[in-house]
């Protein structure tokens, strides 16, 4: 609000002065002429051009006291726009021909004269500023921490450790914020004064005129193409080069460093440290009598395997037999296994009822009689036994499930291997 009256008071002042150079006569004259376009009176004119602005006027008295803010005046209305100058002639137009040089220009208009300003209404007045709040009475401060005990003087030379610090003493409260203060009422602004009439704008001068541009010269005939010319013969090709001789071997390039070495493998598993085996291979029959509900081994070359004294430690203990039943009895039932004499225990197993095709008495099929009649069974199998050294047997054995006993070959095995390998 006080930015704006200073500016107003500014804006008067320098209107005031320009008004005190024209001529006073001019403007009485057009206030005299139409006085009710302004809404003054010629007393409020000579008021206004013999103020105390004008630098022609008499001596300024001594300020008197302010008096009292008088009342708003009405908004004068705002003043007739000034006639616009006549424009200026237009120049003649230059010949055709040669461009002419370009033309003088011509005088600028005169300026219309400037309406008088509107009076600025009076300022109002500005608000008193708001009284400050009262500040909030400050914390009471803590009350300072004890001052640890000092540490005990070195000898001379080398420093002594340092004592330990006090504790630091409690911060005191923040005292409370005082109220903030009621801000003051904004003063009115006073109404802004008419705007002057602008004056008129001066007649653009003439343009010159502009000679003719000159005639394009007319474009030349095309000459007639002229024939194309035989093509040429192809030349002879021309002969191979030689090979060029290979170049000298390089020298070898400096070996590379040496890999780091890898990290060391896993230990590989135990080497074989002890064998036991045996081996039947002959073709054996038996004879109902013999086995019928029975386990027995082959008569006269049994396939068993002894070890009278054998290291303490692991062993893998391996078997195989070939089996055939004979058309003595062929619907009967048949068993094998791998007994452990030694510990009463069966360690391998077939039972066999299919009795698809029975083989002839006396010999079983070799691998390349493929006409010849009987299905051969195979029996084998393996385990991992602990032995603690004392004597071991293993033994093949088999039986028959016929109740009555025939005295003919009813079974017939070969190739009957017993192996036990120490391995741990």
């Amino acid at each position: 609000m006080r930015m704006r009256s200073v500016q107003g008071l500014l804006a008067l002042f320098v209107l005031g002065t320009f008004a005190c150079e024209s001529q006073i006569e001019t403007a009485t004259q057009s206030l005299s002429e139409e006085p009710a376009s302004y809404g003054q009176t010629e007393e409020a004119l000579s008021s206004s051009l013999y103020s105390p602005w004008c630098p022609g006027g008499g001596s300024q008295g001594p300020t008197g006291p302010t008096g009292p803010t008088g009342p708003r005046g009405a908004t004068g209305a705002q003043g007739t726009a000034g006639a616009q100058g006549p424009a200026g002639p237009a120049g003649a137009q230059g010949p055709a021909g040669a461009q002419g040089a370009p033309g003088a220009m011509g005088p600028a208009g005169p300026m219309g004269p400037m309406g008088p300003m509107g009076l600025m209404g009076p300022a109002g007045p500005a608000g008193a500023p708001g009284a400050p709040g009262a500040q909030g009475p400050a914390g009471a401060q803590g009350p300072a921490g004890a001052q640890g005990p000092a540490g005990p003087a070195g000898a001379t030379g080398a420093m002594g450790p340092a004592g330990p610090i006090g504790p630091a003493g409690q911060q005191g409260p923040t005292g409370p914020q005082g109220p903030q203060g009621i801000p003051g009422a904004q003063g009115e602004q006073g109404p802004i004064g008419p705007m002057g009439i602008p004056g008129a704008d001066g007649a653009p001068g003439a343009t010159g005129a502009q000679g003719p541009a000159g005639a394009q010269g007319p474009a030349g005939a095309t000459g007639a193409t002229g024939a194309q010319g035989p093509a040429g013969a192809d030349g002879a090709p021309g002969t191979n080069g030689t090979n060029g001789a290979p170049g000298p071997t390089g020298p070898q390039g400096v070996p590379g460093p040496a890999g780091a070495q890898g990290d060391m493998g896993p230990e590989g598993p135990p080497g074989l440290i002890d064998v036991y085996r045996v081996a039947v291979e002959g073709d054996i029959g038996m004879t109902g009598t013999l086995i019928a509900g029975s386990y027995q081994p082959t008569p006269s070359t049994p396939a068993t395997l002894t070890v009278a004294a054998p290291e303490p430690g692991t062993y893998l203990l391996t078997w195989y037999a070939e089996i055939m039943r004979t058309t003595a009895v062929p619907g009967a039932m048949f068993a094998a296994r791998l007994r452990d004499v030694t510990g009463s225990a069966t360690r391998g197993f077939l039972r066999d009822g299919s009795g698809v095709d029975n083989g002839a008495v006396g010999m079983m099929p070799n691998d390349t009689d493929f006409f010849a009649t009987g299905d051969i069974l195979p029996f084998s199998g393996s385990m991992v036994v602990t032995l603690t050294g004392t004597s071991q047997t293993y033994r093949l054995e088999y039986a028959q499930s016929s109740t009555s006993p025939n005295a003919n070959e009813v079974l017939r095995a070969r190739r009957q291997r017993i192996t036990l390998m120490r391995i741990q």
